[in-house]
């Protein structure tokens, strides 16, 4: 997240309050709120969170939620201790973590009674805390589903401006290089849509517009070429097959032949002799 401005990421979230109506904010990987609009606490939760028994919960929602994120590499939906609606929605780097959008301290409509969660707070909080939930905007269920939608929309949107400009390398040459640097691995096209962050549909599209080629010839190409320079070094031929991802040692000397019109055993015999 530190290669996108603040400033852009406060522009995006006074957009999405103007648009909404619903406090957004930026965290990091662990959940610390980096930077929000319109305030960090809505006047009802900044009330909540001084008294230490409903601070010790509030903490509790947002760490269960951030763990949630951690193991489910989603976005996550749930109403918190006071009743409130709060999403959690990941922004992935390389299929990890790198922060959050959080959009919450949403009263929906059909809490918009104090009545009906009045018993989630101590009695001696009830009578300070009814005027600022009272003050609380009622959010639509269905208003409150398209603002997550957005959210998720906005996760996208951040994280390849930050792939994108990261030290001035472009998406395709962050693919070429992931590929080149996983070549042992599975590297399918959902593979790559999960590392990537992208759909089957633009993970096509990059590679028909700027390599010229499918995924699954440019991964082959790239094995070969890498299988060319390790029989260089000397490297048993089982092992090479290995470290390319291609274990079937059979089908890795037909598919070397082919590129190179001789076996992987008579390749590095050739350059013995030369």
């Amino acid at each position: 997240m530190n290669s996108v401005s603040q400033s852009k990421l406060q522009e995006l979230l006074r957009d999405f309050y103007n648009l909404t109506g619903i406090k957004v904010s930026i965290h990091d990987s662990e959940g610390n709120e980096l930077c929000y609009y319109p305030a960090m606490l809505s006047p009802f939760c900044a009330l909540l969170r001084k008294d230490a028994e409903m601070d010790a919960k509030c903490r509790e929602c947002d760490r269960r939620a951030v763990a949630e994120c951690k193991k489910q590499h989603r976005r996550v939906t749930y109403t918190c201790h006071a009743g409130l609606t709060e999403c959690f929605a990941p922004v992935l780097y390389l299929d990890k973590i790198i922060g959050h959008i959080v959009v919450g301290q949403i009263k929906p409509s059909e809490n918009a009674d104090f009545g009906k969660v009045k018993s989630h707070f101590p009695t001696r909080l009830q009578e300070t805390l009814q005027k600022e939930y009272d003050a609380l905007p009622v959010i639509d269920s269905e208003k409150i589903k398209s603002a997550i939608h957005v959210i998720d929309a906005c996760t996208g949107y951040e994280y390849l401006r930050t792939l994108v400009n990261e030290n001035g390398r472009t998406l395709e040459n962050r693919l070429s290089h992931y590929i080149e640097e996983n070549l042992s691995s599975n590297l399918s096209v959902d593979t790559l849509c999960r590392a990537f962050h992208l759909s089957r549909n633009e993970i096509y599209d990059i590679f028909r517009r700027r390599f010229d080629s499918t995924v699954a010839d440019f991964v082959k190409e790239r094995r070969m070429q890498t299988a060319c320079k390790l029989c260089e070094t000397g490297m048993p031929i089982n092992k090479i097959a290995e470290k390319i991802g291609i274990p079937d040692y059979n089908y890795f000397s037909k598919q070397f032949k082919r590129r190179f019109g001789m076996s992987p055993t008579a390749y590095k015999k050739s350059l013995s002799r030369s």
